[in-house]
């Protein structure tokens, strides 16, 4: 038990030995991690999260709802692929 105190505290020794040595580099440790926040943090309040609608299953369903809607576009997107296709 004794040992495992004794590297603690040659392990605690070490690392102040470190911040004293290279005080720029602590405070790039201790900085870093408060910028990044920060940015999140402006960049949350600049776009504040939107609900957004909840699932209908009477929309799945539906010939109008969005799944008829998601189809006719693509076969029109293929319908307008295969006539370029053809025209050349």
């Amino acid at each position: 038990m004794a040992s495992q105190f004794h590297q603690l505290r040659i392990l605690v020794w070490k690392n102040w030995l470190g911040v004293k040595r290279q005080p720029l580099w602590t405070l790039v440790l201790i900085l870093w991690p408060v910028i990044i926040f920060i940015i999140l943090a402006i960049t949350r309040t600049k776009f504040p999260p939107t609900a957004k609608p909840t699932w209908d299953s009477s929309t799945w369903n539906s010939c109008d709802g969005w799944m008829t809607q998601f189809f006719s576009c693509i076969s029109e997107e293929i319908d307008s692929r295969y006539r370029v296709m053809v025209a050349q």
